[in-house]
């Protein structure tokens, strides 16, 4: 029965991201990525893009009037297989094209690289270009809005990179509990479930009325006073280190000039006594 459970639950999942690719489009690109664990685990990554399967970002342009459109894993109008192109010109110059995609992602951003664009110039040995999108997790961004990352020292010389910032892939890092707030939670829980049974003990066992039923309330009822000393004793020092009962300073010996000056400030009225009529 396990081994039935098991393979009806690889089945389910290779439909689920069957039918996932047949909605996007996008197939991983089997010369780039040979083995065959590395490209189900692409393909399963291409589902944090449901939601936004077919959107289009409309026309971007960059910093040298270059026009492009991208269409998240569908198909550009007139362009056969090809999600990113370059628009300004006509016909189209695709960057990519669907079925040779890579994807790859983190916590917080999922990128998709579509390899096949046209051949580059010389010296680059046939060899040519490609496009990324980096989808990067914004949990208030519904819109497809797609930004095109300037590159003006060419260190992407024959790469087209584009940003979007989208809720979609924030299914990678699901908001959760910071470690204080989990924390905090469970000494809540058990500060409630010690007072709450604490007082159903007092009141059915002990049969204890009013505030008699508070759990340890002599305590309870002196812990404000005990805060409020220890924040005396914290703010309030000349109480509680000493100063206020400190012995008046002599001239015996070592004593620093200050309390020498607080010595004959407290002696003169007596020396004053000594010399009047």
């Amino acid at each position: 029965m396990a081994g039935v459970a098991r393979a009806l639950g690889m089945l389910v999942v290779v439909l689920v991201v069957g039918l996932g690719l047949a909605r996007a489009g996008c197939v991983v690109d089997k010369k780039s990525v040979t083995d065959e664990t590395q490209r189900l685990e692409q393909e399963s990554l291409l589902q944090a893009l449901g939601p936004i399967m077919g959107q289009s970002s409309g026309k971007v342009k960059d910093s040298e009037g270059n026009i492009y459109e991208f269409s998240v894993c569908s198909d550009l109008k007139g362009m056969p297989n090809v999600s990113l192109a370059q628009t300004n010109k006509s016909p189209g110059i695709p960057i990519g094209f669907n079925n040779r995609t890579l994807v790859s992602s983190d916590k917080h951003w999922l990128m998709l690289t579509f390899l096949g664009g046209p051949p580059r110039p010389s010296p680059c040995n046939g060899s040519k270009w490609d496009g990324h999108v980096l989808f990067i997790c914004d949990h208030d961004e519904y819109e497809m809005n797609m930004k095109v990352l300037d590159d003006p020292v060419l260190t992407l010389k024959f790469s087209a990179m584009f940003v979007v910032r989208h809720h979609s892939v924030c299914s990678l890092s699901p908001k959760g509990l910071s470690p204080g707030a989990i924390f905090f939670i469970i000494v809540l829980v058990t500060f409630s479930m010690y007072f709450i049974s604490g007082f159903f003990y007092l009141r059915l066992v002990r049969g204890a009325k009013g505030i008699e039923q508070i759990p340890n309330r002599n305590f309870w009822f002196k812990a404000g006073n005990l805060l409020a000393d220890g924040c005396e004793a914290v703010c309030r020092c000349d109480r509680y280190c000493g100063a206020g009962e400190r012995p008046p300073s002599t001239y015996s010996g070592y004593s620093p000039i200050d309390e020498q000056f607080a010595q004959d400030l407290q002696n003169g009225d007596r020396d004053s006594a000594l010399l009047s009529p």
